[in-house]
């Protein structure tokens, strides 16, 4: 029987492949939304992880709170065994847009397979965040809606206190954001037209054939081309969440995309501005993600102003107009491939480096036979000497770095030079300004988090006690990593 699992978690930060989940909290339900069990992880801090100042005032975990929870190695291995019950449908609120990234992470340091909960023995992955959009465009009658300074908004937790649902936690608490989603889930889950549609949305292969069967009413030099409605939270309430857009193709790149341009662009392929075609940009959508999208029919385009629609109808002249440019502009985003990143952190090369080879996998799988029990146990230096027989580069460096931060010793390691440098780097990425993520951005460390800390301090012009207690121990930790 297929099961819902309903998730949340509660981070660090909120960089993917240098932040850490702090805290996981699932209810597994079956296909009529009824509980079978729930269930709270708490991943004690690594000591090379700089907490993010906002990120815990938002969730309020405490240090007495995450120094009673398990080391990280521990968590992923219980994590990815949840998520990867067979016939499980993992979903949240925002979680493919937030959570399902730190899920892969978190997987692919601690050496475990970071996709095989999206696809594997009958598992697949969902979001509630998109559904509500389409309940939100389509049956506005169906929830109380709320606002802030006169603006919709989609916030979970607001929409849980306007509609009264009955949770059991603070808000923000990863426990009781999945009893909201739940709650929320079960609004819209009787309204089952609407709910079973929407499911299909989250199927890959009724996902593509969706689309495919979309007419191509479009026509520009004699090429047709699928005029579509996406629908989106990113886009925001001012739109009403959607977007005409035209389908351009798929990446030859990379083959699970298919291009989008968005046709109510203030400056549709940049043609105003005269840039340069690198500076522009399209719309990225894999099967089965969070962007829907609907055939461009009356009865959809109606949820849009007209304002916009009349800005599509100018644009879509304007590459009539163009024909040569907009042709260019196809190509190029059709060739386009992500810049080589040369220096970044093997912590965030998940998908530079891409799936674990088969002579990988078999390493990995002698690494967690050889030291899972090691590190749950905290040691046994009889079965130290494996490590040497790891020949992969990438996964002798993740290897290393699982056992230097979940390791209080390390006794009998076969090598205890490149242990120790691994725990070194560790320790001195405290202060580094330039260990490089996958975006090429920056992991946040020491400097910078006790600048965020004082300058969160300084913007709040009334804190509570238990705000200042939060920022103190915070300013604790922080200097003393």
């Amino acid at each position: 029987m297929k099961t819902f699992l309903f998730y949340d978690v509660e981070t660090s930060g909120l960089n993917p492949a240098f932040d850490q989940i702090l805290t996981f909290a699932c209810i597994r339900t079956d296909p009529g939304l009824n509980e079978i069990k729930r269930q709270t992880i708490t991943i004690r801090l690594r000591k090379d992880i700089v907490p993010s100042p906002q990120a815990f005032l938002t969730h309020g975990l405490t240090f007495d709170e995450l120094s009673c929870g398990i080391n990280e190695y521990e968590a992923a291995l219980k994590i990815h065994k949840i998520l990867n019950t067979p016939d499980t449908i993992s979903l949240g609120y925002n979680s493919l847009g937030f959570d399902d990234d730190f899920l892969r992470f978190l997987f692919y340091r601690n050496l475990l397979d970071p996709y095989t909960h999206q696809y594997a023995n009958g598992c697949s992955r969902m979001d509630i965040l998109p559904i509500t959009v389409l309940f939100r465009i389509f049956q506005k009658d169906s929830l109380n809606w709320p606002h802030i300074d006169g603006k919709p908004s989609l916030k979970l937790d607001l929409i849980s206190r306007e509609n009264n649902f009955v949770t059991t936690g603070r808000a923000h608490e990863a426990l009781n954001d999945v009893e909201a989603v739940i709650e929320l889930s079960k609004k819209m889950f009787f309204q089952k037209d609407i709910w079973n549609y929407s499911l299909d949305f989250f199927n890959k292969t009724r996902d593509e054939i969706r689309i495919n069967n979309i007419n191509k009413t479009l026509n520009i030099q004699n090429t047709p081309f699928r005029h579509c409605i996406m629908m989106s939270a990113s886009f925001g309430s001012k739109s009403n969440y959607m977007a005409q857009v035209i389908h351009l193709g798929s990446s030859l790149a990379y083959k699970n995309q298919s291009l989008w341009l968005r046709l109510d662009s203030d400056d549709i392929l940049g043609i105003n501005a005269g840039l340069d075609i690198k500076e522009t940009f399209v719309l990225r959508k894999k099967a089965a993600d969070a962007l829907i999208v609907l055939p461009a029919l009356e009865r959809f385009l109606d949820k849009l102003s007209e304002e916009s629609r009349q800005t599509v109808r100018e644009n879509i002249m304007k590459i009539g107009s163009h024909k040569e440019n907009f042709f260019k502009f196809i190509q190029y985003h059709l060739n386009y491939k992500y810049p080589f990143i040369p220096d970044m952190d093997p912590d965030a090369a998940l998908y530079q480096d891409g799936f674990f080879s088969f002579k990988e996998k078999q390493e990995i799988n002698l690494f967690h036979q050889t030291f899972s029990n090691l590190i749950l146990t905290n040691l046994n230096p009889d079965k130290t000497k494996t490590i040497n027989k790891i020949k992969s580069q990438r996964i002798k460096i993740l290897a290393n770095r699982i056992l230097a931060r979940n390791c209080n010793n390390i006794s009998g390691h076969t090598d205890q030079t490149e242990y120790r440098q691994h725990v070194n780097r560790l320790k001195s990425s405290m202060e580094k300004d330039h260990i490089i993520g996958y975006r090429n951005d920056i992991k946040f460390n020491r400097r910078q988090g006790l600048d965020d800390l004082e300058t969160t301090r300084q913007s709040l012009l009334n804190p509570d006690q238990e705000t200042k207690s939060m920022l103190g121990w915070l300013k604790k930790y922080i200097e003393a990593l």
